[in-house]
């Protein structure tokens, strides 16, 4: 347990390493990776819904319906992603920003309740409600420009702590090195 807490300098530079490398292909190739994800995913669920469907018809394994069920669809969403991966990347964002948009809304309606109340804070949050209704319309029109956004965003905040992985490396080894050296003088 006490490795899994107190990580080795090698195993810090390994995660740091990984987390460059990782953010980078994100910010990179942000669509090609989202698609060959998809693509493997839907594999995976070809494999569960064709077992579960082997054992429902061929097997007879089940007297219930249960396998047919989530065997089906499970099969039916992985030849989708299979096939195409696109139009199911894009239905996350669609949904996503219906989402935001109603939650702006209401947002909205919330600061100009806080307006006729008399709060002079009211502006924030009708500005805040603002940029999430720009959000949601851009993540509406624009499904899969913004799951490349959000990925390119991740691969930079994986890229940055990637390189705090290794500045912290870095410090706490100097750090060390010279407490050592401190107590060897003091002794």
């Amino acid at each position: 347990m006490n490795h899994l807490i107190n990580p080795t300098q090698k195993e810090v530079r390994i995660q740091a390493l990984l987390y460059l490398i990782g953010g980078i292909l994100l910010f990179i190739l942000n669509n090609d990776l989202l698609m060959i994800a998809t693509r493997i995913l839907g594999v995976i669920l070809i494999a569960i819904g064709g077992t579960l469907l082997y054992m429902y018809f061929i097997k007879r394994a089940s007297i219930d319906a249960g396998p047919l069920f989530t065997g089906l669809p499970a099969a039916l969403i992985g030849l989708l992603m299979l096939i195409s991966p696109e139009s199911l990347i894009a239905i996350l964002p669609i949904l996503t920003g219906i989402v935001m948009i109603i939650n702006s809304i209401m947002q909205l309606q919330k600061a100009f309740l806080l307006k006729d109340y008399g709060f002079s804070n009211w502006t924030i949050t009708a500005g805040i409600a603002a940029i999430a209704l720009l959000f949601g319309v851009l993540f509406l029109f624009r499904p899969l420009q913004s799951v490349a956004f959000i990925l390119q965003i991740i691969g930079i905040a994986l890229i940055v702590e990637g390189c705090l992985l290794f500045g912290f490396d870095r410090t706490l080894r100097k750090a060390k090195k010279e407490y050592e050296k401190d107590m060897h003088d003091y002794l």
